[in-house]
């Protein structure tokens, strides 16, 4: 007993010693009871977002949260379904101004994803550094076009890399020197100052791998996808082959052609389930075999981090595919009543979500109805408007005698994040036991009928 509280101490110690306090403030003007989240990678491999933190603006627009933080990371302040990116290190504080005006503010905007802000962080320097070392990077790029991918001279690239590794070789965050490390490995990979061999040498093969770094994975990722397609170790068909076989080791020996692979296990790995996960939805490959091949390094991987990863790519792989469970939905109706996909239990469903003042969206509702007609009325129709206004969109289905239900989101966005909701309309078909029959239908006009028709037979067929 006296053991077993020995070792849970240890690692509570362990935890503690590494996790550390990080406070995030914020205001955005006008902008009451919004939901406001801190999201990150689950892993950096597999792309998988968790949410570490939320609540909502005040009367003011403000908001605090309060968590901890073990290591530093690329991360979204998500406002409402809106994100921007940012850097969160352990023990940091971030005060966020979500703005609309980009062009005002002496401090940068983050404003390559929709949500824009002014940031002030308080964390050691690590997200002023980066930012200085992005704007240095992407300048370069920009003014050395031609030098860096088309001339054979190829110094104005080393001179280049020299400098900056001699700039930050000092800085006081190993995140900073090592994305600044690998964004200058990328650049030497792409220019072709050094070949594929070389940077598989140098910079991958038997070296630490930097799990929570984004620049290194980012780097890794893209050079493997490439490397494959230029280095051609195997054919399609082999690779294909190893997919779909039961037998694992067949797919780690195909790798195993690339020496450098062959005595890298860790390494190795990472590229068989960037694999795995690059040819799930090839025609070729038997889905099923991926997830097990993945189930597989769950089970028998030596490497903690090896297993997380695949944890997480068999969750991303399987939602919203046919047959996974479909996300709740409980929303309100125009009289105040509560809906739920739980109340069409045994009935196809097809889910429409739209948008006010969409005239698409009302055009198609027309096309809905003749197709649920035609199809002898077998499925259900709900439509899902984003927001609480959806007046415009009763009117228009009452005039018409559209009799399904029509749901307001109001502020539970995360139903549009749970479905994959990006463009308006979307529909979804669900099936009589609530999993996932199709994501992402083409539209009424194009088809749609053919594919409800299909994926309802085969269901029925089972």
């Amino acid at each position: 007993m006296n053991k077993v509280f020995t070792i849970f101490l240890f690692v509570l110690v362990s935890i503690l010693a590494y996790s550390q306090d990080v406070v995030v403030t914020g205001i955005a003007n006008g902008q009451a009871d919004k939901l406001v989240r801190i999201i990150v990678y689950a892993d950096q491999f597999s792309g998988l977002e968790r949410t570490i933190a939320e609540t909502k603006t005040n009367e003011l627009g403000e908001f605090t949260m309060r968590f901890m933080v073990e290591e530093t990371q690329f991360a979204y302040l998500a406002f409402g379904l809106e994100k921007g990116e940012f850097y969160l290190s352990p023990g940091a504080t971030y005060n966020f101004n979500i703005i609309t005006d980009t062009t005002s503010g002496s401090k940068s905007i983050f404003d390559r994803t929709p949500l824009n802000f002014i940031l002030d962080a308080d964390d050691g320097g690590v997200q002023n550094s980066i930012e200085e070392f992005n704007f240095k990077y992407n300048n370069f790029i920009y003014d050395n076009v031609k030098s860096i991918y088309k001339s054979k001279d190829k110094s104005v690239v080393t001179k280049f890399v020299s400098d900056m590794r001699n700039e930050y070789a000092n800085n006081n965050s190993g995140y900073v020197k090592n994305y600044v490390e690998y964004s200058l490995v990328s650049l030497l990979w792409l220019s072709r100052k050094e070949s594929n061999s070389k940077i598989l040498e140098n910079y991958i093969d038997n070296k630490p791998v930097l799990y929570s770094n984004i620049q290194y994975t980012e780097f890794f990722k893209e050079f493997f996808k490439n490397y494959f397609e230029s280095e051609k170790p195997y054919t399609y068909s082999e690779l294909i082959l190893a997919i779909n076989n039961p037998e694992h080791s067949i797919l780690s020996d195909l790798l195993s052609r690339t020496e450098q692979l062959a005595n890298d296990n860790r390494v190795r790995e990472i590229v068989e389930m960037l694999l795995l996960e690059r040819n799930y939805h090839n025609r070729d490959v038997n889905k099923k075999s991926v997830i097990i091949k993945l189930n597989e390094i769950v089970t028998v991987s030596k490497y903690i981090e090896n297993k997380e990863i695949a944890k997480n790519f068999i969750i991303e792989l399987q939602e919203m595919q046919n047959g996974s469970p479909s996300p709740k939905v409980t929303l309100i109706n125009n009289e105040g009543d509560t809906i739920s996909l739980d109340d069409f239990s045994g009935k196809f469903v097809l889910l429409s979500f739209v948008k006010p003042n969409c005239k698409i969206c009302n055009f198609q509702m027309q096309l809905l109805s003749d197709i649920k007609k035609e199809l002898n009325n077998e499925f259900e129709i709900i439509t899902i408007v984003a927001g609480n206004n959806m007046d415009d969109v009763i009117d228009f289905a009452k005039e018409r005698g559209y009799n399904w239900p029509i749901l307001k989101t109001g502020n539970d966005i995360i139903i549009f994040e749970d479905y994959n909701i990006i463009v308006y309309p979307s529909y979804i078909l669900i099936n009589p036991n609530s999993t996932v029959a199709y994501a992402h239908l083409p539209m009424p006009e194009e088809n749609m009928k053919l594919y409800i028709q299909r994926f309802m037979d085969g269901y029925k067929a089972k």
